[in-house]
């Protein structure tokens, strides 16, 4: 490539990535007023103000107000696979006991950052809202993808006698769904808890059970 192609090729790339930004900053400004106001009562003028532009500008990104919660989940459900990924390979080599910990962590600490955008997306009329056939293609490539994680690793656990061979294909599934449960009923009381105790429950439950301990 001669000099003149990469001085013409700079600016295309400065423009695609400040609209990228730009992209990503709407985005945020959705999520916080999404959160606090709610589905029903936010407009696009709403994040527009937030963001500090014109409602104009935001067409630009997006078709309507449903394009944009579109991207925005497709954005969190990226972001929360990035995580997992991260937590993965930075434990690897380590035991399964170890391992299991991190990734679920992973997944606590990104719903607790989106809390509220979480808690939004659980309650009823944003679920009837939006239960179009794209947003559940959405959500079960998100719960496959974290789910062949979890399967994965979970092979990791069997063959370290830390998990039955024999209920291996229900381990994602249990995971994921105490998971969800967890989460939904901090959504109905409205208050969050602690990573560390959601943790721990989760651990307990899943790695020995609900009986009694012996002893």
């Amino acid at each position: 490539m001669s000099s003149s192609s990469k001085s013409r090729g700079k600016p295309q790339l400065l423009r695609t990535r400040m609209r990228e930004e730009a992209r990503a900053t709407i985005l945020d400004a959705a999520e916080q007023v999404l959160a606090e106001q709610g589905l029903a009562s936010t407009r696009m003028e709403d994040i527009a103000a937030r963001v500090g532009v014109s409602v104009g500008t935001l067409y630009n990104y997006f078709e309507d107000r449903q394009a944009l919660l579109q991207a925005l989940l497709d954005a969190q459900g990226q972001e929360l696979l990035a995580r997992i990924d991260a937590e993965l390979e930075r434990s690897q080599g380590a035991p399964y006991r170890t391992r299991l910990p991190g990734l679920l962590r992973a997944i606590l600490e990104h719903v607790q950052t989106h809390f509220g955008l979480f808690s939004l997306l659980q309650r009823e009329d944003v679920r009837r809202s939006a239960s179009t056939g794209e947003d559940l293609a959405r959500h079960q490539h998100l719960w496959s993808e974290a789910s062949q994680r979890l399967e994965q690793l979970g092979q990791e656990g069997i063959a370290q006698g830390e998990l039955r061979p024999e209920d291996a294909r229900h381990y994602p599934t249990l995971l994921l769904g105490m998971m969800q449960s967890t989460l939904s009923r901090q959504v109905l009381e409205r208050q969050p808890l602690p990573i560390e105790e959601q943790l721990g429950v989760l651990l307990r439950c899943f790695l020995e059970g609900a009986r009694p301990r012996s002893g």
